[in-house]
């Protein structure tokens, strides 16, 4: 899904007032380092991880390890710094055994959905912001 995190997320939230800074792996992981310690490095250091939800995120083996991270961090130390976003429709009995976590996550919070109608794109990203917006 990086062609929609490219092409829609990255604008609108790091060329925003105010602009809001985005960990990509691509631009922003340390170059030689281990991929587990620049994915659990990166968790750490954000205010909140945003998921992109879709078939391919439910295929990926890195995609399960970090949910497993966060999901560690959500319910384990009860850190609430998850944003869900369904790119797609996924029923959630079609998830994967190995994700059952992703299930757990999706049955316990409120997550947003990518519109089909282009009329309610500007109030997806009213709510994304909202929902990323740090704690007065």
């Amino acid at each position: 899904d990086s062609g929609w995190v490219v092409t829609y997320l990255v604008p609108e939230l790091e060329q925003a007032e105010p602009p809001l800074q985005l960990c990509l792996h691509k631009r922003d992981f340390v170059p030689g380092g281990w991929i587990l310690d620049n994915i659990m490095d990166a968790i750490e250091k954000s205010h909140r991880t945003l998921f992109v939800l879709s078939q391919h995120f439910i295929r990926s083996e890195w995609c399960k390890y970090e949910l497993d991270y966060t999901h560690f961090r959500l319910f384990d130390q009860n850190d609430d710094t998850v944003v869900l976003i369904l790119l797609e429709p996924i029923d959630k009995d079609t998830i994967p055994k190995k994700f059952c976590k992703l299930r757990r996550v999706m049955n316990s919070r409120t997550y947003l959905e990518w519109p089909d109608d282009d009329g309610q794109i500007p109030r997806f990203w009213h709510s994304l912001r909202t929902a990323i917006k740090r704690p007065e």
